[in-house]
């Protein structure tokens, strides 16, 4: 009798083994996953290089703009070849600009943001303008760990006027879900409607705007 019971629990271990790898391979505990878990940023270190990046952004513009507030996208990796899910995230800080930008001031404002990011260590900062409607400014510093970095700007339908983001995004980061960043640096609170978009109230400002 004993003998059957061992064989019966042998036997039943053996067939849940792969339904226990598949669980854990798909919860990000398989050994593909397990080795990104020892290589990713963590998202503190994450949030602490998107905080620096985004507050020297903000803090080379004079005169200073107003803010609706920063949020956070993620891009998570696809799943990796024997189909475990991927732990490697992409994280973006965005500090969404209330003041309404002019498209005569809008130049001045990415040269005032240049220096910034050459002092973060980006040897190339260069325009790239899809089309009138939708300039950007992009860098990527090196100081304190890689950064992308990016000023886009959506131009209203004249492109006479522009609202603007400020963008830092860093590689590589063990996943984390998008509450884990909340709040997101360097703005604190950000109020947000019931789709979860952040509000942006556009303001008027007497240099910025004109």
């Amino acid at each position: 009798m004993k003998t059957r019971w061992k064989v019966t629990a042998f036997v039943t271990a053996l067939l849940a083994a792969p339904a226990v790898v598949l669980v854990a391979s798909a919860n990000g505990y398989g050994p593909l996953a397990l080795r990104e878990r020892m290589v990713l940023l963590s998202p503190g270190e994450a949030k602490g290089r998107i905080d620096a990046a985004l507050r020297a952004t903000m803090g080379a513009v004079s005169p200073p703009l107003s803010y609706a507030g920063a949020d956070v996208d993620l891009y998570r990796r696809s799943d990796h070849w024997d189909h475990e899910s991927s732990l490697e995230t992409n994280v973006t800080g965005i500090v969404r600009v209330r003041t309404v930008v002019s498209r005569a001031k809008l130049p001045l404002l990415m040269e005032q943001v240049t220096p910034a990011w050459r002092a973060l260590g980006s040897p190339n900062v260069v325009r790239a303008d899809n089309s009138a409607k939708y300039p950007r400014l992009l860098g990527a510093g090196t100081v304190g760990g890689e950064t992308s970095l990016a000023v886009n700007a959506v131009g209203s339908e004249d492109s006479s006027s522009y609202m603007v983001t400020f963008e830092a995004e860093v590689f590589g980061v063990l996943y984390q879900p998008a509450r884990a960043y909340a709040p997101m640096s360097p703005l604190g609170r950000t109020p947000h409607d019931a789709a979860g978009y952040v509000v942006v109230d556009p303001v008027d400002d007497p240099y910025w705007s004109h």
